[in-house]
């Protein structure tokens, strides 16, 4: 019944995507006679590889804006051709709000920024949700110096770039959003979303998270790769965007059951958690603590500790993402320690939900991470390595030891005064007493 609802819409929405492109831009002051419930701008960053997806997810939104409570809203952002759109979706139908030429590029915080802005002026609601829908590294540097600080959220390759391999039209990677560019941008809307939800990989990571601590009370995601089919909208809508009051478990799982139960996943799998923000400096505090206890001047041992993603040249030298708790867990000896940080990481992180394992990249089953419940947190982090600065020179994001030092996260937890991180950035010389002599022929 599904596919078939979807064939009912496809001429509907197709048909109001072709009208948004005739247009010119326009502006639709709809929506600003009462306050709604919740208002959900779902960004959809698609100028790059993922542009195939963008249909079969507007479709779902449509399917599920005919169950919607008529006061909640849902604008949905596209940019995917030379030009992008903003619409509203609803029961009614599909309405075109605002068109943007093709100098607009949805990587630029300012984008986000206005429209987060327009939303709050022409939706006014008790409550606001951010979808964020891309290609996403997290906390990870751009790949272009040249560019943002820190790749972060989207790519956009640029009207004349090319999608298929996510390039620009000069060979580089597309257009990236450093996250705390991401966070500035929410913080200067004036909107302060309840969620962000980030439908996109990697980026349920400490370091990320932490840099939104102050623009929204929930971030929500997965610290893994995940399946290019996004998740299913019209479940979304139906169980999550919506729910009163907010329930972050029903992102979580309801993704989870969505992988498990619609063929487009495969056998991909997914992993997903929710941080409450308000609790992430109470963490940091408590982590520094045991860091500054328990990490002394070693490479810590990291054999057999959950990694969301491989550190291999085929990724471009991209690191594990640890899972916050097997990390910490592996470094805190003392019982007494563990059950203190333990309490202040449950106090914030929350519903980590898996389907019994995840791919890393495709479906064979070698490239399998098997998850056992209780076991992981979906909350990912970086711990320094002396391999990351080892590797600089062939990493596309630099030296990621140097990168995470100059996280947020890496300064309040901890870590960036560690002093095996600091011995990786700046090297003790060698003495005469450790120098090695040369022999004498």
């Amino acid at each position: 019944m599904l596919h078939h609802l979807k064939g009912k819409w496809i001429i509907f929405l197709t048909t109001a995507l072709a009208l948004g492109a005739c247009q010119t831009e326009e502006t639709t002051p709809e929506g600003t006679a009462d306050n709604g419930r919740r208002t959900v701008l779902v960004y959809m960053n698609a100028r790059n590889s993922l542009y195939n997806n963008v249909q079969a997810d507007s479709l779902e939104i449509a399917l599920g804006a005919r169950e919607m409570n008529p006061e909640d809203r849902i604008l949905l952002y596209v940019c995917k051709d030379a030009k992008s759109y903003l619409y509203r979706i609803s029961a009614s139908g599909t309405r075109l709000l605002m068109q943007f030429g093709k100098d607009l590029n949805a990587s630029n915080p300012k984008q986000l920024e206005m429209l987060l802005k327009w939303t709050r002026e022409n939706f006014p609601s008790k409550s606001y949700g951010l979808v964020l829908w891309s290609h996403s590294d997290g906390w990870l540097p751009s790949t272009n110096v040249s560019r943002a600080g820190s790749r972060g959220f989207g790519v956009d390759v640029g009207a004349d770039g090319n999608p298929w391999s996510d390039r620009t039209s000069d060979g580089n990677l597309g257009y990236q959003m450093n996250i705390t560019d991401l966070a500035q941008a929410v913080s200067a809307s004036g909107i302060r979303p309840e969620f962000i939800f980030f439908d996109s990989c990697l980026m349920l990571g400490v370091e990320a998270a932490y840099d939104l601590r102050n623009v929204t009370d929930w971030v929500i995601g997965s610290p893994a790769q995940i399946p290019g089919v996004g998740a299913q909208y019209q479940d979304m809508m139906k169980q999550a965007l919506f729910s009163q009051p907010l329930n972050p478990q029903a992102f979580t799982e309801g993704y989870v059951q969505q992988a498990s139960s619609y063929p487009e996943y495969g056998d991909m799998g997914v992993v997903l958690g929710a941080i409450k923000t308000e609790k992430l400096e109470a963490l940091a505090a408590c982590t520094k603590s045991m860091i500054g206890k328990y990490a002394d001047g070693q490479e810590p041992d990291l054999n057999g500790v959950l990694a969301y993603d491989r550190y291999l040249w085929q990724y471009f030298y991209r690191p594990e993402y640890y899972d916050l708790k097997q990390v910490m867990l592996r470094l805190i000896t003392d019982e007494a320690d563990r059950q203190t940080w333990l309490q202040a990481l449950e106090a914030c992180v929350h519903y980590p939900a898996a389907t019994p394992y995840v791919n890393f990249w495709s479906n064979y089953a070698s490239d399998r991470l098997y998850l056992n419940p209780g076991e992981f947190t979906a909350v990912s982090t970086f711990v320094p390595q002396q391999r990351y600065t080892d590797h600089a020179a062939d990493c596309i994001y630099g030296d990621l030891n140097q990168a995470f030092a100059d996280t947020e996260w890496a300064q309040a937890s901890g870590w960036s005064d560690n002093a095996y991180l600091k011995n990786l950035l700046n090297p003790t010389p060698p003495t005469e007493e450790n120098t090695p002599e040369t022999e004498e022929n």
